[in-house]
């Protein structure tokens, strides 16, 4: 458990990609990714709406339970179909 008392297994999952074109940089199943998309910042969660928007520089970040990774980008985009969210930078 955590500082809340959330139970974090029972959290529907989104399966993440982030990739450049010469490796994958995550990919496996997240809570959420927060993305900065060129209109302000975006929270993605399980079972999104299907969306394409542009990236522009700053940070990723994925949570997986209590655990958060980051990445720093400089643009990109962003593709969300059938709870997966595909990420180019």
């Amino acid at each position: 458990m955590n500082l809340y008392n959330i139970d974090y297994t029972h959290m529907a999952t989104l399966h993440c990609t982030i990739a450049n074109v010469s490796e994958t940089l995550f990919d496996g199943a997240v809570d959420s990714v927060t993305v900065p998309g060129t209109s302000g910042e975006m929270t993605i969660m399980a079972h999104h709406a299907p969306l394409i928007s542009p990236l522009k520089d700053g940070t990723i970040t994925v949570k997986i339970g209590g655990d958060k990774k980051t990445y720093t980008i400089t643009g990109g985009v962003l593709e969300i179909s059938e709870n997966h969210a595909s990420i180019l930078v």
